[in-house]
């Protein structure tokens, strides 16, 4: 294959995209024989017919629209890549792991503040279970719901979340009225992975009249809250993961008793990390953002 010119690959493409030589001119801003110049000698080296000429205007060839596709794609590839090359500073990514609920309901509503405070670094936010490994994992911060002794790492205390029950507006309006703890027998209870947060609340407040074995398990935090949202039961979650609900009016408190949770959420990355300024920086706003947080109270250091 001979070597075909830039400029003429660049000429076609334009035309290719405007079917009009005219319009292309103006685009790569020469003129209309300079184009037509252009697209002839791609022909002519190209020994195929890429345009059909009317009388208004351009149609593609067969050919023709299979090189507008791939020279559409050579251009857009080339721009990425200088792109690339003339960005004033090298980008770099900073991996978070944390819960699916505490990413949905609070992490990601924070994104752009962390866009803006950080606009050279790329945030990756993994959603796990599990607890991270540190010295296997591509993982720079982890927020992890636990009683906060973590050996060997760094640990910063972010919330000590309060417990309160919640429901839809809706279905306190189509009852049965709740006016005592007693009322919840005549309510479905909604529970996230086991019995035991509205066990632990009921106990917690005295109310021995009702079992918190019934109901529906919903599998985790997020299929619970949804569950409430759509009125198909009373669930219970801290005020860290329905603050924009509350506020929002989507979901009321039924109760005004809290119960501080069992457990208190904090971020922890390796000691040796705080040294590099992005992971350092970022663990400062974390906390905060949860300092200022008007859904959680911060817990006490481990």
């Amino acid at each position: 294959m001979k070597r075909i010119p830039v400029a003429a690959l660049r000429a076609f493409d334009v035309a290719a995209r405007n079917l009009n030589l005219t319009a292309a001119a103006e685009e790569l801003n020469v003129t209309h024989a300079a184009v037509s110049r252009q697209v002839k000698q791609l022909e002519q080296r190209l020994g195929v017919k890429l345009f059909e000429r009317l009388p208004r205007g351009l149609r593609l060839t067969p050919h023709g629209a299979l090189l507008a596709e791939g020279a559409r794609e050579a251009f857009d590839r080339l721009a990425t890549a200088l792109e690339d090359v003339s960005m004033p500073a090298v980008r770099r990514k900073l991996t978070i792991s944390t819960f699916a609920s505490l990413a949905a309901r609070w992490l990601m509503p924070r994104v752009h503040d962390f866009a803006a405070l950080f606009p050279d670094t790329d945030l990756q936010v993994v959603t796990d279970t599990r607890l991270v490994d540190f010295a296997r994992e591509d993982v720079d911060i982890g927020i992890r719901f636990g009683s906060g002794r973590y050996a060997g790492l760094h640990v910063a205390p972010l919330f000590q979340p309060r417990e309160i029950v919640i429901a839809a507006p809706q279905l306190l309006q189509r009852g049965p009225p709740i006016e005592s703890f007693a009322d919840l027998r005549r309510h479905t209870l909604l529970h996230e992975d086991s019995y035991r947060t509205w066990r632990r609340w009921l106990d917690a407040v005295g109310a021995k009249e009702v079992n918190a074995k019934r109901g529906v398990i919903c599998g985790d935090r997020n299929s619970m809250l949804q569950a409430a949202l759509e009125g198909q039961g009373i669930g219970i979650a801290s005020a860290v993961f329905t603050a924009n609900d509350l506020a929002s009016g989507r979901l009321v408190k039924v109760f005004e008793q809290e119960v501080a949770s069992e457990y208190a959420i904090y971020a922890v990355c390796l000691p040796r990390r705080l040294n590099d300024p992005l992971v350092s920086g970022a663990l400062e706003w974390l906390m905060r953002e949860a300092a200022n947080s008007s859904d959680a109270h911060p817990p006490p250091a481990p």
